[in-house]
């Protein structure tokens, strides 16, 4: 980039008249001081060597102004998961969730009044986001007009007594193909009008699980 600079400066009309004439290209290396007095003009370079002296000043002085200010900024660090129990609003519904510090979370109850209740696969503490692996023991205990129920491919396991009280439960809809329920998971729950609908699964899964339900007390119509 080309810059250009020029100053005239007039002494008595009749006299003197002083023209400075200087510019700075990327590729030039002097320029002229051309001073004309009553019809003759001499050459000087001594401004070379002030105006290059106070160039180069600025520059080492702009160069440390930024070195400065990149110094005092203070990166930032995205907060990191951590073991806690924390209840927080998802979806209109206020759930109670126990973290860890892998980033995983246990639902340990769900708060609705709702008749349709969908677990989220992932929720957000204090800026984190947890992965959702474990409906916990209870979880559903406060919803008392839930009758539909959708549980994320992120939930391995449905704990112990995870239905309990859920007296209008009619069916439960399940996103992963490979999940754990435990003993008493429905208790209290009249699972003969309860209709589990695991679509994801294949063939072999299917079958582990359709066991795996009966073994722990479900009686109800099992589904892909």
């Amino acid at each position: 980039m080309a810059m250009g600079m020029a100053m005239v400066a007039m002494e008595n009309s009749t006299t003197m008249v002083t023209k400075v004439e200087f510019s700075f290209f990327p590729r030039e290396k002097t320029f002229s001081y051309i001073s004309w007095k009553k019809g003759g003009y001499t050459r000087m370079k001594a401004m070379k060597r002030v105006l290059a002296t106070a160039l180069t000043a600025a520059v080492v002085l702009g160069s440390a102004n930024v070195a400065s200010a990149a110094e005092t900024q203070s990166p930032t660090t995205a907060p990191a998961a951590t073991a806690q129990t924390k209840s927080v609003k998802v979806s209109g519904n206020t759930v109670k969730v126990k973290t860890t510090a892998k980033g995983t979370a246990t639902v340990s109850a769900i708060k609705s009044t709702k008749k349709a209740v969908t677990v989220a696969s992932t929720i957000k503490v204090n800026g984190v986001s947890y992965k959702v692996t474990v409906i916990g023991a209870n979880a559903f205990k406060k919803c008392k007009k839930v009758k539909t129920v959708t549980i994320p491919a992120t939930v391995v396991t449905i704990s112990k007594n995870a239905f309990a009280g859920c007296k209008k439960l009619k069916k439960i809809t399940l996103k992963g193909k490979k999940v754990t329920v435990k003993k008493g998971a429905f208790k209290g729950v009249n699972t003969k009008k309860v209709t589990i609908k695991a679509s994801k699964m294949n063939a072999k899964q299917f079958k582990a699980f359709k066991k795996a339900l009966k073994k722990a007390g479900f009686k109800g119509k099992v589904t892909r």
